[in-house]
């Protein structure tokens, strides 16, 4: 993140995805070259996790970690993902903080 020369040098840059609450962990976007395959990350790395412009793809981009969320929910009855806000601060500095929080809930089946 920032690398670029279109990246502003503070205030609001988008939005992150917090995977994992208790480890820091946030999705990442690694670059494997030039071929089109997608490669999902985790990282705990503010400055290398994916950012996005719009609240509502960062909401969107969550069925990408499905597998990731359906491991957690085998071991808690709810898993809990946060959207949260990136800025940069005067200081160079990146800073996150909650902007919207997802649920999961793992569903009772049934009994026959």
């Amino acid at each position: 993140m920032g690398k670029g020369f279109g990246s502003p040098r503070q205030g609001h840059l988008g939005y992150v995805l917090l995977l994992l609450p208790d480890a820091k962990a946030y999705a990442a976007d690694f670059s494997l070259g030039g071929d089109d395959e997608e490669f999902i990350g985790i990282t705990n790395s503010l400055e290398d996790a994916q950012v996005w412009k719009k609240k509502g793809k960062a909401r969107q981009a969550v069925v990408k970690y499905l597998d990731l969320l359906i491991e957690q929910l085998e071991d808690n009855s709810q898993v809990e993902l946060s959207i949260r806000k990136l800025t940069r601060l005067s200081n160079g500095k990146l800073k996150d903080e909650p902007e919207e929080d997802l649920i999961f809930e793992q569903s009772k089946k049934p009994q026959s």
